[in-house]
């Protein structure tokens, strides 16, 4: 029986959900893949920035994904698809797992008899233990890819656009993706080629394989909105690891509800974009004394200038939540189309994409990666910072004696607090019952001081526009949700930084 063969691929994307795996062997690949309109190839012929620019392969490319009955193989976090190229049939197992490198995917591949999957192939990887008896066809896909090959200070990629559909039991998807892959040379140069080709091309970064596209055609009603996932670390992690997957899980997060936000002008998913950049700047504070420099400064301001934008949209929702006369809600609607119109140019302009894009390069190979506290473990280093937080947060006066700038900003520390402890909870091996009751207690005491931001926002709606009806918040609301929010501090005070 020939032997199965596991590569592991540096795949420069939003990453999927992920846990750590072993691995037989280890080739690295540096890819990073975009979704993109389709037919992107004629900008990129015509190119003048690539003189050595070559088309070195074009194929089509038929695959089938497997799973049992119960989708065993996918909650396990793995994909087994058979792919057919000419007369050869090649059988591939990849993990959406996040590894403890950049962002490594597991990958055990071998060439079959047939179109059906060969389970005995499977021995020795990490679904070799399941009952896959009852495998049957899931999902399938039909590509055409066309490869070029082109030079880039002194290294070489290679740049694959693959076009075609992903079906399944309740639909079919369109797939146009752009793949970028380092075949020789710095990973740099591949970050450069991307930079360059997202200047004329309105790219976005890939979060999701086709086969979890796939997957998702399976469920009986199409996606919603989505929460942020759980960021998969895990102890002994350096500094940048941990970093770079936190970053992965946030653009995962944003670029998952963006696509509800543009087409749809969704609140909801509007809301979860601001959450995703909320996260993500928090991280990034977090992480500020190993990561300062020039290029992180210039990334916060980029981000402050994006979360602006987002701001007037996300204020008129709200504010549109409440019961207003008929003139007045007709009145903030064509308000809110002009602010989702501000909103989405900004998400589709070449200045956001150039954001993205040298977020995640940076959080992968940036600079900042060859100082001395990038190497050091993460867990010494964020529970640290989270204590600073916690000191913050637990010494701050009560909020019924906080005018609204400093309740503001305690609002915010509050907000940095619960999202640094959710990115570390798989650092954490603490009895779940008090760590539940911090949690509930942190979330009641945020969602109180939100309220309160809430009516100071419609507050200064109506100010400005003073013929808007008067909110209806009162004194005595906001001393109750006061209360509120100065019980639950006191509750974690009494429980403590369980940490």
């Amino acid at each position: 029986m020939t032997a199965v063969r596991a590569r592991n691929r540096v795949v420069i994307d939003a990453g999927h959900r992920r846990r750590r795996i072993d691995r037989q062997t280890a080739s690295r690949e540096i890819e990073l893949k975009f979704e993109v309109a389709p037919a992107p190839t004629e900008w990129l012929v015509n190119s003048r920035r690539w003189p050595r620019l070559s088309q070195c392969k074009s194929e089509r490319l038929s695959s089938v994904y497997y799973d049992t009955p119960d989708f065993e193989l996918r909650e396990c976090g793995y994909a087994l698809r058979v792919r057919s190229c000419g007369s050869r049939f090649l059988q591939t197992l990849k993990s959406f797992e996040e590894g403890a490198g950049l962002f490594d995917r597991g990958e055990w591949e071998d060439e079959i008899d047939g179109p059906e999957p060969d389970v005995d192939r499977l021995a020795g990887t990490p679904v070799c233990d399941l009952h896959l008896g009852a495998l049957r066809p899931v999902v399938q896909t039909e590509i055409e890819r066309t490869g070029y090959r082109a030079a880039q200070s002194g290294s070489e990629v290679e740049i694959d656009v693959d076009v075609g559909t992903v079906s399944a039991a309740n639909g079919v998807a369109q797939v146009s993706e752009l793949e970028i892959e380092l075949i020789r040379g710095a990973p740099s140069a591949a970050l450069e080629v991307a930079r360059q080709i997202a200047e004329k091309i309105p790219v976005k970064l890939a979060v999701m394989s086709k086969a979890e596209r796939g997957f998702a055609l399976t469920a009986s009603s199409p996606p919603a909105w989505a929460k942020a996932g759980h960021v998969h670390l895990i102890p002994g992690m350096s500094v940048a690891q941990g970093l770079a997957i936190i970053v992965a899980a946030c653009l995962r997060h944003f670029r998952l509800n963006e696509p509800l936000l543009i087409e749809h002008r969704n609140a909801e998913a509007l809301h979860q974009t601001r959450v995703a950049i909320r996260r993500l700047r928090s991280a990034l504070t977090l992480f500020r004394s190993a990561v300062e420099g020039r290029e992180f400064d210039r990334i916060q301001d980029e981000l402050r200038w994006f979360f602006a934008e987002s701001g007037d949209a996300r204020n008129l929702d709200v504010y549109l939540e409440r019961d207003l006369p008929s003139e007045q809600r007709q009145f903030l609607e064509e308000r809110r189309e002009d602010a989702y119109d501000r909103l989405i140019g900004a998400m589709e302009s070449a200045r956001f994409r150039r954001l993205m894009l040298d977020l995640l390069g940076w959080s992968v190979v940036g600079e900042w990666r060859k100082g001395p506290v990038a190497a050091c473990p993460m867990d010494g280093f964020v529970f640290e910072r989270i204590d600073r937080l916690w000191s913050k947060v637990s010494s701050a006066a009560a909020v019924t004696r906080m005018g609204d700038r400093r309740r503001h900003r305690f609002r915010i520390k509050v907000k940095k607090l619960r999202y640094a402890l959710e990115f570390v909870e798989g650092l954490q091996r603490l009895p779940p019952r008090r760590k539940r009751k911090f949690e509930k207690g942190l979330k009641q005491l945020q969602e109180s001081l939100g309220q309160l931001h809430d009516m100071v926002t419609a507050r200064s709606m109506v100010a400005l526009n003073s013929w808007l009806a008067t909110p209806e918040a009162r004194s005595k609301d906001q001393r109750r949700l006061a209360l509120d929010a100065d019980r639950a501090m006191r509750r974690l005070k009494g429980l403590g930084a369980y940490w």
